[in-house]
C-alpha cells in the first residue's frame, strides 16, 4: 500500500464537489489508485466499461443527456489514445469531460520503459486544457494543489463554450491506495466552491439590431440546427408562430415534432424539388449548431448579397460553416422571444402561404411515397415516429440521419439526438447506451447503419453490465449505401472501394451479448416489432435490409413527383 496515495481521494473529492456525479472508468494496473478513488466516493456511480474507445463515447452519452460533466479515466498507454474520437467529438459537440488519463512518472518517459509514452498534451487542439499533476507526494501541499487542479478543470470543462479537459495523472509503484478513510489528512484540505456564472444574457443592444431587422424584412426565415434545449426550440418556435415566420426545423433541433403552422419539417425535399420556385430570402436567424441537410446549406451558401444573416450563439466562438454571417448575437434570447412584439402585417403574405402550401404537399408525398415503397428512407422514418412521446431517438451518422432529415417527424416530446460533432460513424451504440443509462426512463431507440453498428460492437456490453434497454434499428444494406448518392457513384468502376461490403452476420454476435435478433420487411412489420421492444427489457436489434444501391433512385421518384406537385399547384 502507498500512503501517498491518499491524495487522491482528496483529488475525486474535489471533482465530486464541483459537479462530477459519474464515472466511467476501464479496468488497468496504472490507474488503480484513480479507480479506487472514484469507487470508494459514496456521491458518484461509476460504470466500469471494458473498452476505453466504447468507455469514452458511453461517457458522452452520459453527459449530453444528464446535462452533467461526467469523468473518464483509464490506464497508461494506447488505452489513452483510445479516448481520441470521442474526445473529439465531445469538443465539437461541447460537451463537458473530464479525461483523466492515468500515467508513468516523466523519469520513464522516452527511454524505453514499458507502456511508457508521451501522454501530456495527446489530445492537441480537441480539449479546452491539457493538466498534468505531479506524482503524489503524500503531503498537504501536493494534496492542495490537486483538488484545486479537479476543481479548476471541471469549471473549465463547464464553462461555456463546454467541452473536454484532459488531466494527466502519473503515479508510482506500489499502486494501492489507503482506504477512502484511512486517513484524517484529506478532511483538513479545503476546497473551492466555485459560483459559475448564470446562463448569458444578449445585450439589450443585439436584441434591438435584430428587432430592427426583422421589422424590414419581408420574407424572413428561422433556421434551427441541432438544439439540446427542448423548452428554447419552443421559444423559438412559439415567436415564429405569432409572426408568422418559416421554421426550417432540422431533426436534431427539438423543434421538428412541435406542432406548429411554422415548423417546416420538409425543407430538404423541398429546396432540392422546387428549385427556382423557392422564395428569395432578405433576412436569415440561425440558432443551434449546422444543419444536416446539404440542400439547406447550399441555400445558406448561396443567398447572394443583400441578405441578413443574424447567428445565435452560446459564445463568440460561432458555428458558420458557410460563411453568411453577418451579425452575431452572443448569449440567450429566451426571455426576448417570448415577450417581442413586431410591427403587424409586415412579412409577404404570399410568401407564408408558399412555404405552408409546400410543406404540406411534401407531408401528404411522403406519407403516401413511404407506405408505396420499402427503401432505407422509409424504415428511417418508421423508426423514428415509433418512438413513443416520452421517448429518446438516437441516429446515426452517414445515412439515417440524412433520411430522417429529409423524411421524418418525431411524435411531441420525443428527444432527438445523434453524433453530429465530428459526425463520425464510430462509437454511436455506446453513445446511445450511455444516455439510456443516464435517463432509463425513457424508451430509446438507435437507428444505425450496419458498418457503424460494426465499428462498436462492444459497445453492446453495456446492455447487460449495466441493466440497459435499447431497441436498435440496423439498416443494413451491406456498406457504405451512402457513396451511392455521391459523387464517387459516377465512377461505378472504382466505386467498390467505398462500398463496403462485409458479409457481417450480426445475429449470434448480437445473441453473444446477451440481445435478441429480430429481421423484418415491410413497415407494418418494423413498427410491430418496434413497439414490443420498447416494451420490454434488454438489447433488441431489428434488421431490415436492402440493397446496396436502391435508394438512389427511389429518392429521384420522390422528389420529381414532388416537384411536379409543387410546380403544378396540386391539390394535396
Amino acid at each position: 500500500m502507498n500512503q501517498d496515495l491518499w491524495i487522491v481521494h482528496a483529488f475525486v473529492d474535489g471533482l465530486v464537489a464541483s459537479g462530477v456525479r459519474k464515472a466511467v472508468v476501464s479496468p488497468g494496473s496504472r490507474n488503480t489508485p484513480l479507480t479506487i478513488a472514484l469507487a470508494e466516493h459514496p456521491d458518484i456511480a461509476v460504470y466500469s466499461h471494458l473498452d476505453e474507445r466504447s468507455a469514452a463515447f458511453f461517457a458522452l452519452g452520459l453527459a449530453k443527456a444528464s446535462g452533467e460533466p461526467v469523468a473518464i479515466e483509464c490506464t497508461s498507454g494506447t488505452a489513452a489514445g483510445n479516448y481520441v474520437p470521442a474526445v473529439i467529438e465531445a469538443y465539437e459537440s461541447r460537451v463537458p469531460l473530464l479525461v483523466i488519463t492515468a500515467d508513468r512518472p516523466h523519469q520513464l518517459r522516452g527511454i524505453g520503459a514499458n507502456q511508457a509514452i508521451q501522454q501530456p498534451g495527446m489530445y492537441g487542439e480537441h480539449v479546452k486544457r491539457a493538466i498534468e499533476l505531479p506524482v503524489p507526494d503524500g503531503t498537504p501541499q501536493g494534496a492542495r494543489y490537486a483538488v484545486s487542479m479537479a476543481v479548476r478543470a471541471v469549471s473549465l470543462a463547464c464553462a461555456e463554450p463546454a467541452g473536454p479537459v484532459h488531466i494527466n495523472y502519473p503515479f508510482v509503484e506500489p499502486l494501492l491506495p489507503p482506504p477512502r478513510n484511512a486517513s484524517g489528512l484529506r478532511d483538513s484540505v479545503k476546497i473551492a466552491d466555485v459560483h459559475m456564472p448564470m446562463k448569458q444574457i444578449a445585450s439589450p443592444a443585439a436584441r434591438a439590431v435584430l428587432k430592427e431587422a426583422l421589422e424590414r424584412a419581408r420574407r424572413p426565415a428561422i433556421v434551427m440546427g441541432p438544439l439540446r434545449d427542448a423548452q428554447f426550440a419552443q421559444a423559438i418556435v412559439s415567436f415564429a408562430d405569432r409572426h408568422g415566420i418559416p421554421v426550417f426545423a432540422d431533426i436534431l433541433s427539438q423543434a421538428r415534432g412541435v406542432q406548429a403552422p411554422s415548423v417546416v419539417a420538409h425543407y430538404d425535399l423541398v429546396l432540392s424539388a422546387a428549385q427556382d420556385l423557392v422564395p428569395k430570402l432578405d433576412l436569415v436567424i440561425r440558432f443551434g449548431a449546422e444543419p444536416t441537410s446539404r440542400a439547406l446549406s447550399g441555400m445558406l451558401a448561396n443567398l447572394g448579397p443583400g441578405v441578413s444573416v443574424f447567428t445565435v450563439d452560446d459564445t463568440s466562438w460561432y458555428r458558420d460553416a458557410s460563411s453568411s454571417t453577418t451579425s452575431v448575437i452572443v448569449g440567450d434570447l429566451a426571455d426576448w422571444l417570448a415577450t417581442a412584439e413586431l410591427s403587424a402585417q409586415w412579412i409577404d403574405g404570399s410568401y407564408t402561404a408558399w412555404w405552408r402550401d409546400s410543406e404540406a404537399s411534401a407531408a401528404a408525398l411522403v406519407n403516401e411515397f413511404t407506405d408505396e415503397h420499402w427503401f432505407e428512407g422509409a424504415a428511417v422514418r418508421a423508426a423514428v415516429e415509433a418512438v413513443p412521446s416520452h421517448g429518446q431517438c438516437f441516429l446515426g451518422n452517414s445515412r439515417p440521419i440524412r433520411d430522417a432529415d429529409a423524411l421524418a417527424v418525431p411524435a411531441v416530446g420525443v428527444f432527438v439526438d445523434a453524433n453530429r460533432g465530428a459526425s463520425g460513424i464510430d462509437g454511436v451504440t455506446s453513445t446511445a447506451f450511455g444516455e439510456v443509462c443516464a435517463q432509463p426512463d425513457r424508451p430509446t431507440v438507435l437507428c444505425i447503419g450496419d458498418v457503424s453498428f460494426y465499428h462498436d460492437l462492444n459497445g453492446l456490453l453495456a446492455a447487460d453490465r449495466f441493466g440497459a434497454s435499447l431497441t436498435v434499428v440496423l439498416i443494413h444494406n451491406e456498406g457504405g449505401g451512402i457513396f451511392q448518392h455521391l459523387s464517387q457513384a459516377s465512377r461505378q468502376d472504382v466505386l467498390h472501394w467505398f462500398t463496403t461490403p462485409h458479409h457481417m452476420a450480426f445475429e449470434p454476435i448480437v445473441q453473444g451479448y446477451g440481445g435478441r435478433y429480430v429481421r423484418v420487411e415491410g413497415l407494418s412489420a418494423l413498427r410491430e416489432e418496434i413497439g414490443k421492444s420498447v416494451a420490454r427489457k434488454g438489447l433488441t436489434v431489428i434488421e431490415a435490409h436492402f440493397g446496396n444501391d436502391a435508394s438512389v433512385a427511389v429518392y429521384a421518384r420522390l422528389r420529381e413527383r414532388l416537384g411536379e406537385r409543387l410546380r403544378t399547384g396540386e391539390p394535396r
